[in-house]
């Protein structure tokens, strides 16, 4: 669908003389290891495969590194808050890329790209035996997120819609020249994960996680939970969502190259190509590195409700092919017989977290989720012509004719975290509100629909509220990685001339990825010890305030 909030970017055919051969990626030269932690984001958001097939992509940046354990819960430099007690984890945690191929949709139809296949470039986290790391495996660094390709680093964090690191986003006194070292400090980073190796077989089957960015996010924007989870017994995978995710460079996928695929799909995979520009990438800068955006002006209008519960299905198509993918897996190869895929859990952030319960009430095989900054919206189908919705027995998320409203209920087990001062999601939910004649957000309730859906639900749910976090505290992105660079104060949603110090980002993250370990012990492992960690008032002095139904 192509809609002035919806528009497709222009591109340029890929050389077939910049695809690296088959498991092949460039090696980056002159890569450091850096000591440096990581702090919370400001970000821009609101807030699909069914038959899917995986090649595994190995990245080849840095040096070998011999490793002994890997340790969660790093404080980001500059950061005031005491760090959580070295402890630990069960399992150190490893890493591997992947593409997803759905050769029965289009590359990306929610921005009107029918031609070729679908293809997602996807995370996966695992637990390693410690001790079990040897040298011919290496440390992660952030620059193998964008396959060693500094150029496209550099476009990452300057030129997207959340611009992690420019001369405008950062406090008074920095200057260009800091920017940039900033930004180049943060791509040879090491990561909290080894590379590829071996994950700890003995151990499993492991239960498994699926995470779902936001809008103009990357498979990286819940590092943090992704890494703990898997330190603690779970395999976590991270579809990112082409079109949705900026600068996605599927050109490093291996099929691309001469030969690859077989009978339909090496035509389909030639169509992908014709949409990359030389550096193997989709997205242009004109469009912030998006193909679309789930934004726009005016959020009632039917042709931007019907985009937007395209760019939904898309997303909750993504993850069905990523199911598929697992059952693949566990088959066969790397991840053989190591995945429990009886009860999967989900979560996501900002737009993934709309995805998390839209997927959840429309996906049978995810059994519990965790929706992190999630928009909430209320209900516009009463006042939208009946054109406008989706026909009867169609499926959709926010315009079924005769199903549910995919945004407004609980229906299977689900954890609601949210920032008291997010005002990109209340600023949303107010003018939303105002159009639907709905109650609006206020100081008490600045989150009125979710609220609705956690105090009308039947099933297990837990309902979290952080005072003094805003939309980018959960994430993983500018603030987050530079905090000495990014502003700490602003003024608060409901009193503009009260300003308040943003929570912590190492606290924030450490609040997040505790619960979160603890919601998936207690619905995916159905470990009852754990509802006492789930529920636990230790981070109330922190501003937590937390509230739970039927567990």
């Amino acid at each position: 669908m192509n809609n002035a909030d919806f528009q497709p970017v222009c591109r340029e055919a890929l050389d077939p003389r910049h695809h690296a051969g088959p498991g092949v990626i460039p090696r980056t030269e002159g890569v450091r290891p850096s000591i440096g932690r990581l702090e919370g984001a400001f970000h821009r958001e609101v807030g699909h495969l069914f038959q899917g097939r995986a090649v595994r992509a190995i990245a080849a940046i840095g040096l070998i590194a011999t490793i002994s354990a890997v340790l969660l819960g790093c404080a980001p430099a500059g950061q005031d808050d005491a760090p959580s007690p070295k402890v630990e984890a069960p399992f150190a945690v490893g890493n591997t890329t992947l593409f997803i191929h759905d050769p029965s949709r289009g590359f990306d139809e929610a921005a009107g790209v029918a031609t070729g296949l679908r293809i997602l470039i996807t995370e996966v986290w695992y637990p390693l035996r410690h001790g079990a790391i040897d040298g011919s495996v290496r440390r992660a660094v952030h620059g193998d997120y964008v396959f060693g390709d500094r150029a496209v680093h550099e476009l990452m964090m300057t030129q997207t819609t959340f611009f992690h690191l420019t001369s405008d986003t950062v406090i008074g006194g920095i200057d260009p020249a800091a920017i940039d070292a900033a930004i180049d400090e943060l791509f040879s980073r090491p990561r909290n994960s080894i590379t590829d190796a071996p994950i700890d077989a003995q151990a499993g089957p492991f239960p498994v996680v699926v995470m779902t960015h936001g809008d103009a996010g990357s498979r990286y924007n819940m590092e943090t939970v992704c890494e703990h989870l898997a330190a603690n017994g779970y395999v976590v995978i991270a579809p990112e969502h082409t079109g949705n995710s900026p600068y996605s460079m599927i050109g490093r996928d291996p099929a691309l190259a001469a030969g690859g695929g077989t009978g339909d799909e090496i035509m389909q995979l030639a169509e992908v190509v014709e949409l990359l520009d030389e550096r193997g990438v989709y997205g242009s800068p004109d469009n912030h590195g998006q193909s679309y955006t789930p934004l726009g002006a005016d959020r009632s209008s039917p042709v931007f409700l019907q985009g937007l519960d395209a760019a939904l299905l898309q997303r909750v198509q993504d993850l069905r092919a990523t199911l598929d993918e697992l059952r693949r897996m566990n088959g066969e190869g790397f991840f053989a017989d190591a995945l429990d895929l009886e009860r999967i859990g989900l979560m996501g952030r900002s737009f993934g977290g709309a995805t998390t319960l839209a997927a959840l009430a429309l996906e049978a095989r995810f059994t519990a989720g965790m929706a992190v900054a999630a928009p909430s919206t209320p209900d516009l189908r009463a006042r939208l012509p009946a054109e406008a919705l989706a026909p009867a027995g169609a499926e959709s998320v926010i315009l079924s004719a005769d199903g549910a409203y995919g945004l407004g209920g609980i229906d299977k087990p689900t954890f609601l975290l949210s920032g008291a001062e997010d005002t990109l999601i209340i600023g949303l939910a107010a003018n939303m509100a105002e159009v639907a004649g709905s109650p609006p957000p206020t100081p008490d309730n600045p989150h009125p629909v979710l609220r609705t859906a956690f105090e009308q639900s039947q099933v297990p749910a837990v309902w979290a509220l952080l005072d003094n976090a805003n939309h980018a505290t959960f994430g993983v992105s500018g603030a987050y990685w530079w905090p000495h660079l990014k502003p700490n104060r602003f003024p608060r949603h409901f009193d503009p001339d009260t300003h308040y110090e943003l929570i912590g980002a190492e606290l924030a993250h450490r609040i997040q990825r505790d619960k979160a370990l603890a919601f998936f012990d207690l619905t995916i492992r159905q470990d009852p010890t754990a509802r006492d960690r789930l529920i636990d008032d230790r981070y109330e002095a922190d501003g937590l305030q937390l509230e739970w139904r039927n567990l």
